[in-house]
């Protein structure tokens, strides 16, 4: 590899699979690369998955990848990236997958109705409304559901997915990818850290509220 982070520039070898896009910023200043799902992945309320990318990177020694949300994708939806900042190291040669969780629950539908009255609208033209119990059912065809929940009511969409549940297609930018330098360590183990240079004395609040 030519170049390392210290350079001002990575040079990243990229292999781009099925479905895969090479990350581009979305201007010349942007720090981070978008990252775009190379296939269709629907997660329910509640859910975690991996999201694939398509892609393989190989990065230079002294160098990581970290994975982070896009603002517009956290401030309109409930999808999470919960690992956040994730990280690729430099000798990782896998595909890149993102970690996404859905914080959607199925008790937020009032709440979320007080604050966009047009979704019943929505729920009323293009969803029906069953039991959580018939659902769970309908989705592992184990009848002990109904003896093992207190049931309530949800609402599924026309497709028979839960209301609430992200649909990620085929070429949504879904992550933020920052390349930053990885700074190795030498650890010397000694019987006070509180004598090397400054200390400001406690922390988790220790300098105020504000």
């Amino acid at each position: 590899m030519e170049k390392d982070c210290k350079s001002g520039q990575a040079h990243i070898f990229i292999e781009i699979g099925e479905g895969g896009v090479l990350p581009l910023r979305g201007s010349d200043l942007a720090a981070g690369y978008d990252l775009v799902a190379s296939a269709d992945c629907n997660v329910i309320p509640g859910a975690t998955r991996l999201v694939s990318t398509g892609l393989k990177i190989a990065l230079p020694p002294g160098c990581e990848a970290q994975i982070r949300p896009r603002s517009g994708l956290s401030l309109k939806s409930s999808m999470r990236i919960p690992n956040s900042p994730g990280t690729i190291d430099s000798d990782y040669r896998d595909e890149l997958k993102v970690i996404v969780h859905n914080q959607y629950h199925f008790s937020d539908l009032p709440e979320i109705l007080l604050q966009k009255p047009e979704l019943i609208d929505h729920l009323r033209d293009n969803c029906y409304k069953t039991s959580y119990s018939a659902y769970l059912y309908e989705a592992t065809g184990n009848e002990a559901v109904f003896d093992l929940i207190a049931d309530f009511d949800i609402w599924l969409e026309n497709d028979g997915l839960p209301f609430g549940t992200v649909r990620i297609k085929k070429g949504d930018r879904i992550a933020q990818m920052i390349i930053a330098e990885a700074l190795p360590a030498r650890f010397e183990i000694c019987s006070d850290v509180s004598v090397i240079g400054n200390d400001r004395g406690g922390g988790f609040g220790s300098t105020g509220k504000n």
